[in-house]
């Protein structure tokens, strides 16, 4: 199924076609998913849910909101429940929305808190 992977380590975001759960834990590079609790054009995000959990990660701004790690964008079948292809965004206009943060330090006691990332020394 189409989706659009953005890689936040290596600043790219392509078209890629995820064939399952799986092949989409590979592609984010994680254990475990997410859907991050916000949707772009209606499309799911979905991230690692063990991107905070590290002495740091790489970030990325979506619509000015802050993404930690790699992630997998996916459209969903209201009807059904599954996923589907990607649908309503032209992969240029992700790449117009998306700024890359770079490797940030994660401060694990203000993580719960109040979120903070740093610039990474």
């Amino acid at each position: 199924m189409k989706a659009y992977l953005i890689n936040a380590k290596d600043e790219l975001i392509t078209e890629v076609d995820t064939k399952g759960a799986d092949h989409s834990k590979e592609m984010i590079g994680c254990r475990n998913f997410e859907i991050y609790p916000y949707s772009v054009n209606g499309n799911d995000m979905w991230t690692s849910e063990e991107a905070n959990l590290g002495e740091y990660n790489y970030f990325f701004a979506i619509d000015n909101v802050i993404v930690s790690g790699n992630a997998l964008l996916l459209g969903f079948d209201v009807d059904t429940g599954d996923c589907k292809d990607v649908n309503n965004l032209s992969l240029d206009n992700l790449k117009s929305r998306v700024t890359f943060m770079g490797k940030r330090y994660i401060d694990h006691d203000k993580l719960f808190a109040n979120f903070k990332i740093e610039e990474w020394k």
